[in-house]
């Protein structure tokens, strides 16, 4: 029972017309009070335990002498190792952060102490999403308490989801998608932007009462990730929350994926494969996806040498996305390992917060000439019918809301299969082309 609880059950006692002595009811608000004083969390006063002698002001310099001094004990090779990232973004991220939440400066406490330093609650941040470390193992090495180094974790990627998040967790732009249609035009999937497929999480605190909705084919409660990821490991798309006894098929039925699409606000791209011209791009996926003409699917029982080289290349170029899941769940092995956090929001902010800082390391790295190398399967002028010329515009519609018929439209042309097999074919036979200039 708290102070409010108290007063109103004091005032309900009096109101029944009790003829009580005044000093017992005033003894009784008291004691209610102080008992529920005495049950809060926090706190010093006696009775309770001593803060631990921790000095976190020597693990702050001895983190500059190992990383960031003039001459550090560790080189950058090291660095980017445990940080997972080079430091250049590491002072970017961390002056981002302070800039968006000022728990992550360092200020004086009540005794005119200074606290811990940015640098160390970014650090065990860090180490919690890289390393999958258990708050006691950052009590030991950085000498923070385990509520502080949870506290730091979860600031740190909202801060990080406020701040970077519009720049890096977003659809491609204009430019963006001419670079990703040449990149897959050059590997023989001509209109391709991208792969599509889905990750589970396990979570280890999953409630009793929840668990049946989210235990699926893993046998153990996880939440599920999609994605949509290119051949440079980019997250262009990114929906986490559902529950792991949801199939891929499921999941797309409650994704927003291609709402712009059946809001007709999606960009407009035409192009042409074997003579045909298309007008949206397509995705590569696995067989459980729909038949729409926004998907490029394996064909399961390849008949005839036309229908070989398509599938071995459709099943090469989707581990893109697969390639990904890997990358991160190895950058980030908090989410390579059964999850601690209580709730899917928690767990939310923390997937959505690696997969921004997985596309703000590649971005960091593009230019790498360790990272740069393409298994294109030719050059751009060598390909079948010459350089591909794609023209992408914005609908003259995309600032209005869509009407019920303009739904309807949109939809027919989403889900027409006569165009997902349309696709194929032109697939098929652009890709058998494409074997025979090699031969």
């Amino acid at each position: 029972m708290n102070a409010a609880d108290a007063n109103r059950w004091v005032e309900d006692f009096l109101a029944e017309g009790e003829e009580d002595d005044a000093m017992f009811v005033a003894m009784l608000r008291s004691c209610l009070i102080d008992a529920d004083a005495a049950s809060a969390p926090g706190g010093s006063r006696p009775g309770r335990a001593p803060n631990k002698k921790r000095d976190p002001a020597s693990r702050h310099l001895r983190l500059l002498q190992q990383y960031f001094g003039p001459d550090p004990i560790y080189d950058e090779g090291d660095y980017r190792n445990r940080f997972r990232m080079r430091q250049q973004l590491f002072q970017r991220i961390m002056e981002g952060v302070v800039a968006t939440d000022s728990y992550f400066e360092q200020r004086p406490d009540a005794t005119g102490k200074m606290g811990i330093s940015t640098l160390l609650k970014v650090t065990a941040a860090l180490r919690q999403l890289a390393y999958a470390s258990a708050a006691d193992a950052i009590d030991e090495n950085l000498e923070l308490s385990d509520t502080t180094a949870i506290k730091c974790l979860k600031r740190f990627c909202f801060a990080v989801i406020a701040c970077f998040g519009g720049e890096y967790l977003r659809a491609p732009t204009i430019e963006e998608l001419h670079g990703l249609l040449e990149q897959n035009a050059r590997r023989g999937f001509v209109g391709m932007i991208g792969s599509v497929d889905c990750m589970h999480w396990q979570w280890r605190l999953c409630p009793t009462a929840h668990a049946g909705q989210y235990k699926g084919k893993e046998k153990k409660p996880t939440v599920v990730l999609e994605a949509v990821a290119d051949y440079n490991l980019r997250i262009w798309h990114c929906n986490f929350g559902s529950p792991g006894s949801l199939n891929d098929i499921n999941i797309l039925d409650q994704s927003p994926l291609f709402n712009e699409m059946l809001q007709g606000k999606a960009p407009r791209i035409d192009f042409s494969i074997a003579g045909n011209r298309h007008y949206m791009p397509y995705l590569l996926a696995d067989g459980i996806y729909p038949e729409w003409p926004v998907f490029a699917k394996p064909i399961e029982c390849p008949r005839g040498k036309k229908q070989k080289p398509y599938s071995r290349a459709q099943e090469g170029c989707r581990k893109d996305v697969e390639r990904c899941f890997g990358v991160l769940q190895a950058r980030f092995r908090i989410l390579d390992t059964p999850c601690r956090l209580w709730s899917v929001h928690a767990m939310s902010t923390v997937m959505h917060a690696c997969v921004i800082l997985h596309n703000m390391i590649l971005e960091d790295e593009r230019f790498d000439p360790d990272l740069t190398g393409h298994d294109y399967l030719f050059s751009g002028a060598a390909q079948p019918g010459g350089v591909p010329v794609f023209n992408i515009s914005r609908p003259a519609t995309m600032h209005q809301a869509p009407t019920v018929a303009d739904l309807i439209t949109n939809s027919f042309k989403l889900h027409n299969r006569r165009e997902h097999f349309s696709l194929r074919d032109d697939l098929v036979t652009h890709l058998w082309e494409v074997r025979g200039l090699q031969e």
